[in-house]
C-alpha cells in the first residue's frame, strides 16, 4: 500500500519516515504530500513530537527535509534484507503508541537516568541505590526507606535499621526488608526481584490484588512475577550473577525474545522491534556483553537466525 493510499494521516506520517530513511531521493514527493493537506502537516509535527518528547531520539533522526540534514543513501547491500514498507510504518506507528505514555514516568521520577548510563543514589539514611539505564525511582515523601521502581532496574544495598523497614516496589510487587542486597527489575507487566545477601519479603503492593504473594527469598533465590497471567516462578542462581548488569552483563535464562529485546533496549540508543508475534514468544538462554550492545544485538540475531534490519540510526527491526 502506498503513503496516499494510506487513510489516516498519521499512518502516512509514519510510511514516510520509513520512506524517508530509505530514500533521499523521495524528498520532492514527501514536500508535496505535506503541502497537499494541512492534516498532513499536522501529523508529521505531531508524529515527530512525539518521537522527540522520548528522549531518545537524537533531533538529527527526526529532522524536517527543509533544514537541508544530509543523508547518506541507502546503498544495495543494506536494502538485500528489506522489511515490508508497511510493516515498518505499522512498528513505527505501534511503538510511538506504545512507548510515549512512557515518558511521563520521568516526570514522577526523583532520580533517572538515560540510555546506557548508571547512576548511584545515596538515600539520607545510608542505603545505596544502582540504576541501570533507562531506569527511574521515586521516594516516599515521609520516609527515606519507601522507594518505588518506576522503570528498568535497580540494586538495592540497604542500611540494616531494625526499627525501619525498607520497602522497595516494583509494578504489584513489594519487597521489605532489614538490611540486605537484592536487585529489582520491572518490565512491562513483570516483576523481579533477586537476593544477593540477607533476607526479603516479597508481598503485594496492593491489598485488593487478585494475585496474593507471600514469599521470603534467601540468597541466590530469584522470584519472577507476571502479573498479565498470574504465573509466579521461582528459581535459584549464583548470588555473583545477582545484578550482572553492573558488570556490564546480560545473563538470560528461559526468558522470551521480547524480554531480551526489552533489556538490550536500555543500552541501545532509539528503539528495538520485534516484528514478529512468533518471534518474540521464542524462549532463549545465554550471556550478551553490554559492552558493545550493537554486537550484542548482532549475537542475539544470528542465534535467532533472523535478519537484523537497521531501517535509521534510532530504529532496529528483529
Amino acid at each position: 500500500m502506498s503513503v496516499e493510499q494510506q487513510t489516516d494521516p498519521l499512518e502516512q506520517a509514519a510510511d514516510w519516515q520509513i520512506r524517508l530513511a530509505e530514500e533521499p531521493q523521495a524528498y520532492a514527493e514527501f514536500e508535496a504530500w505535506l503541502a497537499a493537506d494541512e492534516r498532513h502537516r499536522q501529523a508529521w509535527q505531531q508524529m515527530q513530537a512525539m518521537l522527540g518528547a522520548l528522549g531518545d531520539v537524537p533531533a538529527r533522526a527526526v529532522a524536517h527535509p527543509s533544514l537541508r540534514t544530509a543523508r547518506r543513501p541507502v546503498t544495495g547491500s543494506r536494502r538485500r534484507r528489506r522489511w515490508p514498507q508497511a510493516a515498518l510504518a505499522g512498528a513505527v506507528l505501534a511503538l510511538i503508541i506504545a512507548v510515549a505514555p512512557q515518558a511521563s514516568l520521568f516526570w514522577r521520577a526523583d532520580y533517572s537516568t538515560a540510555t546506557a548510563i548508571t547512576r548511584e543514589v545515596r538515600l539520607s539514611d545510608g542505603s545505596r541505590v544502582l540504576l541501570a539505564p533507562d531506569s527511574a525511582i521515586s521516594l516516599s515523601a515521609g520516609s527515606p526507606r519507601q522507594v518505588t521502581l518506576l522503570k528498568g532496574q535497580a540494586y538495592f544495598e540497604v542500611a540494616p535499621d531494625p526499627a525501619r523497614p525498607f520497602v522497595a516496589s516494583a509494578g504489584e510487587m513489594s519487597v521489605r526488608v532489614l538490611g540486605t542486597a537484592f536487585d529489582l527489575n520491572l518490565q512491562g507487566q513483570r516483576s523481579e526481584v533477586a537476593l544477593q545477601h540477607g533476607q526479603v519479603q516479597v508481598e503485594n503492593a496492593r491489598k485488593q490484588s487478585s494475585l496474593q504473594l507471600s514469599e521470603r527469598l534467601l540468597p541466590g533465590e530469584r522470584l519472577q512475577v507476571d502479573w498479565a497471567s498470574g504465573k509466579v516462578q521461582r528459581s535459584t542462581l549464583d548470588p555473583a550473577r545477582v545484578a550482572a548488569w553492573r558488570q556490564h552483563m546480560l545473563y538470560v535464562e528461559d526468558l522470551s525474545v521480547a524480554e531480551v529485546v526489552g533489556r538490550m533496549q536500555r543500552y541501545v540508543p532509539g528503539w528495538i522491534v520485534v516484528a514478529d508475534s512468533a518471534l518474540a514468544s521464542r524462549r532463549i538462554s545465554g550471556v550478551f556483553d553490554l559492552r558493545d550492545p550493537d554486537r550484542a544485538l548482532q549475537a542475539l540475531a544470528r542465534s535467532l537466525n533472523v535478519p537484523l534490519q537497521t531501517v535509521t540510526p534510532w530504529l532496529r527491526v528483529l
